[in-house]
């Protein structure tokens, strides 16, 4: 089984990258989100800081799931951004890193994972990696950008074998955990440059290329409300738009999405 010995700390403060980079690694955490977290008292404007964890006992999916998150096998790593966003365009930030997920994954396996929104990549039509962004409302606000990655996990427990998966299991190969990080970083750093610069338009077109969701009937679950009807696109806010059974179109800033199959209506 492969261990921490292949995640480099030295390799990857090395890595380019026009943010201030401030490199953590820790051999276990309860979570990585909150350990930054925990830091944000004391260093208000450490922007571009980066905790990568080689385990978490506590790793946070959305809704209150926890991440698997075990030993030498996973990419669990959370860095700190404060983007000049109001709230509400929180969503943008999802997609954002969502796709630099993606982008940096695909550049290690021959067929492409493909993101579901809001914040899920899959490959064969399972998870194998997911966002997790937390707005943090102080005097300067922050934003706490999550990312699990599964990445040479043999064997998953019982509860999510069904739905879980990882680059090792899909591609046959064993994945050098650094060499995807610096990737990754370095996607992060180009997507939220570009962010920055206003090219919300353009991520989101990018965003588009990169999921095989559109066109499909799915069903959205949000505030205890079950949705169907079939994904169209993305609006100019990053919203998921829908067309129900009478024809109309209606755009969702977030929920729970499920692809309704033949086997599931």
């Amino acid at each position: 089984m492969p261990n921490s010995s292949d995640i480099d700390l030295l390799i990857l403060q090395k890595t380019h990258s026009e943010a201030n980079r401030k490199w953590r690694f820790l051999t276990e955490t309860d979570s990585t989100n909150a350990e930054i977290s925990r830091c944000l008292p004391d260093h208000p404007s450490e922007e571009g800081l980066v905790v990568i964890a080689d385990s978490q006992t506590g790793g946070k999916g959305r809704q209150g799931r926890v991440w698997h998150s075990e030993p030498g096998t996973g990419i669990y790593i959370s860095t700190l951004i404060r983007p000049n966003l109001p709230p509400e365009q929180l969503p943008i930030l999802t997609l954002m890193a969502g796709l630099a997920t993606a982008m940096a994954v695909n550049d290690f396996i021959p067929q492409p994972a493909q993101l579901k929104w809001p914040n899920d990549l899959l490959l064969n039509g399972k998870k194998v990696a997911g966002v997790l962004c937390e707005y943090h409302s102080l005097e300067i606000p922050a934003v706490i950008i999550g990312i699990g990655i599964n990445v040479n996990q043999n064997q998953f427990p019982k509860d999510i074998k069904n739905i879980a998966t990882s680059l090792k299991l899909e591609s046959g190969t064993e994945i050098n955990r650094t060499e995807l990080i610096k990737n990754l970083i370095t996607q992060l750093d180009h997507q939220y440059s570009e962010l920055v610069e206003n090219k919300i338009q353009a991520l989101i077109e990018n965003w588009t290329r990169h999921t095989d969701l559109f066109g499909k009937t799915i069903t959205l679950n949000k505030s205890n409300q079950s949705i169907t009807g079939k994904a169209t696109r993305l609006d100019e806010q990053g919203r998921l738009v829908l067309i129900n059974a009478s024809g109309e179109e209606q755009a969702y800033d977030s929920g729970e999405v499920r692809i309704v199959t033949p086997t599931s209506e």
